[in-house]
């Protein structure tokens, strides 16, 4: 009866004793595990932005943009990409563009240009000083301001 009592009280004690120590940093199952790595990194709803169209920075660039002597930048989106239409003396051009960053990249006569916001001192067109609203794609050559 004695060895019963002294079974009874170990067991009883073993019961007592804590679970086993967790260390920091180590992984403890959840209540429902994941069970690929794919539901751990991915959200079960997608960040909503209310239905409002996100904006880039380039697309601050959309409009008709004046120029000197007739000249005119027209940039205007379609989808993803930008129509980008440059009139001066000798006639129109056409291009499509796409956005890099805050400035527009479109291709022309073989190499790779960009329309970009400016300040008139950053066009390097003496007769554009003061105007405040610019972008520019040639320095010195063509630059164009909104008023």
């Amino acid at each position: 009866m004695l060895a019963s009592l002294v079974v009874s009280g170990v067991a009883a004690l073993g019961a007592c004793q804590p679970a086993e120590t967790v260390k920091p940093g180590t992984n403890v199952p959840a209540a429902s595990p994941i069970t690929s790595p794919s539901q751990a990194a991915s959200p079960t709803t997608s960040p909503s932005n209310d239905g409002k169209v996100v904006v880039g920075k380039a697309d601050a660039l959309v409009g008709v943009w004046p120029g000197i002597e007739g000249a005119s930048l027209t940039v205007a989106k379609k989808g993803d990409k930008y129509e980008i239409e440059i009139k001066a003396k000798d006639g129109s051009k056409k291009f499509e563009g796409t956005a890099k960053g805050d400035a527009i990249e479109f291709s022309r006569n073989g190499k790779t240009d960009s329309i970009k916001a400016a300040t008139a001192e950053e066009t390097g067109l003496k007769w554009l000083k003061g105007e405040k609203n610019c972008v520019v794609i040639t320095k010195g050559s063509e630059g164009f301001c909104k008023n």
